[in-house]
C-alpha cells in the first residue's frame, strides 16, 4: 500500500514538472510539445490627426447699438490630439477661411487653439465629444471690414461627433479584446473616422459672434 502510494506521488510530481517546464520553456511550445504560433499584439497609439472643410459666420458687429452684420466664408481646418482614455483627451486645431460666399464678400477668418477633450462612447463606432479650450482669433479682412472685429485672444468651446470608419477585427487580439482598456470603443481603433463639429471660436461679449462648422477625416495611429 505504501509503495503504491509513493508510485501515485511521484508520478504526480513529474507530470507537475513537466508540464510548468513546457510552459516556462517558452511562448511558443503548448503542453502537448506542439509548436505555437505567436499572437501579434497590437499597440495603437493614442495620438491622431484630422483635417476637413469648414464654414464660418462672422454675426453682428459693434460699431453702434442696433448695427448688425453677416459673413459666410469657407476654409479648412487641421486638427491633432491624444487621448488619454475614452473619456478624455487633449486636441489643438487650426481653422483658416479664404473662399467668401456671396457677391460682396466675405471676412476671412483664422483661428488657432489647444483644447480639453471631454468624450463619450455612445456605441462601439460612435463617439461624441466636447471641447473646452483658449485660442487666437484674428480677422484677416481690410478696409472698413476691420471695424466688426480685428483680432483676440480668448476662450472657445465647440462640440461633434466621430463615427468610426476602421476595421476592427483586424486590431483585436486572441481573446476578443483589445490591448488598451479603451482601444476599440467608438474611434479608438487604428485607422480613419469621420467628423462633424461645430465651435464659437472666441467667446466675447465684446466682439461679434463668430461660429464654425467643420466636416472631416480622422485617422487614429
Amino acid at each position: 500500500m505504501l509503495t503504491r502510494t509513493r508510485r501515485i506521488l511521484i508520478s504526480s510530481l513529474v507530470a507537475v514538472s513537466l508540464t510548468t517546464a513546457l510552459y516556462a520553456g517558452g511562448k511558443n511550445v503548448s503542453a502537448a510539445g506542439v509548436p505555437v504560433i505567436p499572437i501579434e499584439m497590437v499597440t495603437p497609439s493614442p495620438w491622431y490627426l484630422g483635417a476637413g472643410l469648414v464654414w464660418a459666420k462672422l454675426d453682428g458687429c459693434n460699431l453702434q447699438p442696433g448695427c448688425t452684420y453677416e459673413d459666410v466664408t469657407y476654409g479648412a481646418m487641421v486638427r491633432g490630439g491624444y487621448d488619454y482614455n475614452e473619456y478624455i483627451g487633449v486636441e489643438a486645431r487650426y481653422i483658416r477661411t479664404f473662399w467668401d460666399e456671396g457677391p460682396y464678400g466675405g471676412t476671412p477668418l483664422a483661428h488657432a487653439g489647444l483644447f480639453l477633450k471631454p468624450q463619450y462612447p455612445v456605441s462601439e463606432r460612435v463617439n461624441l465629444y466636447g471641447l473646452l479650450g483658449y485660442g487666437y482669433t484674428e480677422n484677416l479682412g481690410n478696409g472698413a471690414r476691420l471695424n466688426y472685429f480685428d483680432n483676440d485672444w480668448g476662450w472657445s468651446a465647440g462640440a461633434g461627433i466621430e463615427y468610426d470608419l476602421s476595421d476592427r477585427e483586424g486590431d483585436k487580439i486572441e481573446n476578443g479584446d483589445y490591448d488598451r482598456a479603451f482601444d476599440g470603443y467608438a474611434d479608438q481603433g487604428k485607422g480613419w473616422s469621420l467628423f462633424l463639429d461645430y465651435q464659437r471660436l472666441l467667446i466675447d461679449s465684446d466682439v461679434p459672434d463668430m461660429d464654425a462648422v467643420s466636416l472631416g477625416l480622422r485617422y487614429d495611429f
